[in-house]
């Protein structure tokens, strides 16, 4: 694109010949990036000064109308009246029309030229049109203005400069604000809380359930029981997989059983000897729930078979119970040991010695049975992780959970038989 030409004269014997060379003008496209890049940073640089040269002037104004209304607060109070009297007096001897069209010319000149916040505006009348035409701006503009009234002290860095601290923060606040509620919903997420506190059914209970806590997930393949191979679904990445419709159907069975046994008043006793301190406080509260007992620390050999020397080391007397839970009568220490009814296990490895003082006794147990342990020991095992926090803690609390609806089954039977005795 051609935009300027320059004319040579030129004079060759005594003939004189005139030529026109263009001289292309300067373009984006023919600049180098060096210079593209310096003509941005002068462009830049010529805006902060002329925002410094307005921010002085604005303190320079305002240094002015302070010091001018300092004055004006000193002056005497008969002077400011005898003044105004006399103005009024002038004014009163011009004509009104004009002054009338003063006034008019002034607020005129205000609402073109006076930019004030939008809160100020709503309060002053006079200047309606303004507000109105303030709602019909930019968005740029109007966002940057409302920035500014938000954060009065938030300075806008140049275009050739990063962030500052405070924008990226203002920056952060806003994204959060619009992008905060965009994503998706996650639902059925696993709450530990409520296996322990609020715990499901056995009828309610689904694969995806047991999934989510982690049921599936046997031992290792080198610590393979044999007899546990119609439990098993499969071998991943060295561990054994327990097949869940084999644990639902053996959790309803343990269910019904610990249901019946609660429901005819027998004895519940838990054992969990883990060290997870949300094991034992599920523990302690699946034997408030079912009205049982438990033991989370160490089974003590001679329990159940060798009571008489056990109970030395007891230093609280018993106490004799009647089928409400009630308390009757203290029961001597001499008098013949009382056996649990049933007995569940949460980690039946760690445990061998009080299986085997169950079977001694025939005592029925529920256990949960990993792939390293010999469900033949156990009257009702339920194939299961025993090493999870999550698993143990849904097996417990679907346990207590039935056998607290046999104990709500047995005090509502002895009502209704109380009712008609009356």
């Amino acid at each position: 694109m051609l935009s300027l030409y320059r004319i040579r004269i030129r004079n060759i014997k005594n003939k004189s010949f005139i030529r026109l060379y263009s001289i292309p003008k300067e373009t984006p496209e023919t600049l180098s990036q060096k210079e593209l890049r310096e003509k941005a940073i002068a462009d830049a640089l010529a805006k902060e000064e002329e925002q410094i040269y307005k921010t002085k002037q604005l303190r320079e104004l305002t240094n002015e109308i302070t010091s001018k209304i300092d004055t004006l607060n000193q002056t005497p109070l008969s002077l400011m009246k005898s003044r105004l009297l006399s103005l009024n007096d002038q004014i009163s001897k011009l004509n009104q029309d004009k002054v009338k069209q003063l006034d008019d010319e002034l607020k005129d000149y205000i609402i073109k030229n006076l930019s004030l916040p939008s809160n100020i505006i709503e309060k002053r009348s006079f200047l309606e049109e303004e507000s109105k035409s303030t709602e019909n701006k930019e968005t740029n503009s109007s966002s940057f203005s409302k920035n500014q009234l938000e954060f009065p002290n938030l300075k806008p860095t140049p275009d050739y400069k990063e962030y500052s601290q405070q924008e990226l923060f203002v920056r952060q606040m806003n994204n959060a604000r619009i992008n905060g509620n965009l994503g998706s919903t996650i639902k059925d997420v696993y709450n530990p809380k409520k296996n322990i506190n609020q715990p499901p059914i056995s009828k309610s209970l689904t694969i995806a359930n047991l999934m989510a806590a982690g049921c599936h997930l046997g031992n290792s393949t080198q610590n393979f029981r044999p007899s546990n191979q119609p439990f098993i679904y499969g071998v991943y990445d060295g561990l054994h997989i327990i097949d869940l419709n084999q644990t639902i159907e053996k959790l309803k069975l343990a269910s019904n059983v610990i249901e019946g046994i609660s429901e005819k008043g027998g004895i519940i006793l838990y054992v969990a000897t883990h060290k997870n301190w949300s094991i034992k406080k599920g523990l302690i509260n699946a034997s408030k729930r079912s009205k049982g007992y438990y033991v989370s620390k160490k089974w003590i050999p001679g329990t159940i078979t060798n009571y008489k020397e056990f109970s030395k080391q007891i230093k609280d007397g018993r106490i004799k119970i009647d089928m409400e839970n009630n308390q009757i009568d203290t029961v001597n220490q001499e008098t013949k040991s009382i056996l649990p009814d049933l007995v569940v296990l949460l980690n039946p490895v760690d445990n061998k010695v009080c299986i085997k003082e169950c079977l001694s006794r025939n005592i029925p147990t529920i256990a949960l049975c990993d792939t390293d342990m010999e469900p033949s020991l156990i009257t009702y095992p339920i194939p299961c992780n025993d090493d999870s926090e999550r698993s143990i803690n849904l097996m417990l609390g679907v346990l207590s959970k039935s056998a607290e609806i046999g104990l709500n089954k047995r005090l509502d039977a002895i009502k209704t038989l109380k009712e008609k005795q009356l």
